[in-house]
């Protein structure tokens, strides 16, 4: 996908508009599970964790602001507190 298609895609989002979060969604779950997997080594816990991460970027897609960041280090930010939360709570990162 191009910067400009993303561009668009990150303004459209913060409206909210759910085509646009659906279209980002596809782009970056692959990332999105590929870091979490560095911290987990566990496919099925990064793919359960991505999962949750983009619901809760739904969920609180209001205070997403375009003009602050781009949407992978925000949907990056929420992944790393999901991870930090599981920690702190008891949660497995995985074996």
């Amino acid at each position: 996908m191009r910067f400009e298609e993303i561009e668009s895609l990150e303004r459209r989002v913060a409206t909210p508009d759910v085509r646009a979060f659906d279209e980002l969604e596809r782009a970056y779950t692959q990332l999105v599970q590929h870091f979490i997997f560095t911290k987990v080594n566990s496919q099925g816990v990064a793919r359960t964790v991505a999962e949750r991460v983009f619901q809760h970027a739904w969920e609180n897609i209001a205070n997403y602001r375009w003009q602050d960041f781009s949407f992978h280090v925000w949907i990056l930010r929420i992944a790393r507190e999901q991870l930090d939360q599981a920690e702190a709570g008891g949660g497995s990162r995985g074996p």
